[in-house]
């Protein structure tokens, strides 16, 4: 048994795939919330919010341009590229923004899980 974490050096093709669509389907759900909340009335148009909404939406049209991984280099790459939208969503408001919030948790832990090599 190796306690170090060394990536594997032939990584199964079909763990790099599922986890990436974890991170696809997370991060839908996530764009899903913030579209909901940029169409709500409680929308507020601040530069934050409006910061927070242009990161999400940036990620992911970035995320959807990746291709499946195949290589867990790639899979990280995916990572790196929804990570930014884990960052801009704190708990600190109630309402719409904690639902994104619970979301953007669900993401990070995807993302952060140890299957990318």
């Amino acid at each position: 048994m190796r306690d170090d974490p060394t990536p594997d050096p032939h990584p199964d093709p079909e763990r790099l795939a599922a986890h990436a669509a974890a991170i696809r389907a997370a991060a839908a759900e996530l764009l899903t919330r913030v579209h909901d909340w940029r169409n709500s009335p409680h929308w507020q148009d601040t530069p934050t919010d409006q910061h927070r909404y242009r990161t999400t939406v940036d990620a992911c049209a970035q995320l959807d341009a990746l291709p499946d991984p195949t290589t867990p280099a790639q899979l990280a790459s995916i990572a790196a590229t929804i990570q930014p939208v884990c960052a801009v969503w704190l708990p600190s408001r109630p309402g719409p923004q904690q639902a994104i919030h619970a979301a953007a948790e669900r993401l990070a832990v995807i993302v952060g899980s140890n299957d990318i090599g």
